[in-house]
């Protein structure tokens, strides 16, 4: 009977204690999906800066929806001679800063 509590004590604890870990784990693995997001924002905005002003102003972010952009991007990613890449860069900053859908 005593070990089989002992058993039950020890599984108890053996499962909140990794509980506790996954939950350091994916506070870890958010803080670094946070960076990687801010980063690619930054960047986009760089690009943005960069590859767009060779042919017009650049347009305030937030003069066109989240829904407007894509369509604009994509329709200007072939005269800017930017990659896929770049252009999902460039998106995710002016999605950032788009003016609200309504």
């Amino acid at each position: 009977m005593n070990t089989k509590r002992l058993f039950s004590m020890a599984v108890v604890i053996l499962l909140s204690c990794t509980g506790t870990m996954f939950a350091v784990k994916l506070k870890q693995n958010d803080t670094i999906k946070n960076k990687m997001a801010v980063d690619s924002v930054s960047t986009g905005n760089e690009l943005y800066a960069k590859n767009c002003v060779r042919c017009h102003k650049l347009k305030d972010p937030a003069k066109y929806t989240r829904a407007q952009w894509p369509g604009l991007v994509n329709k200007m990613q072939k005269r800017a001679k930017i990659t896929d890449e770049q252009k999902a860069l460039i998106l995710s900053y002016l999605l950032t800063e788009a003016k609200k859908d309504k």
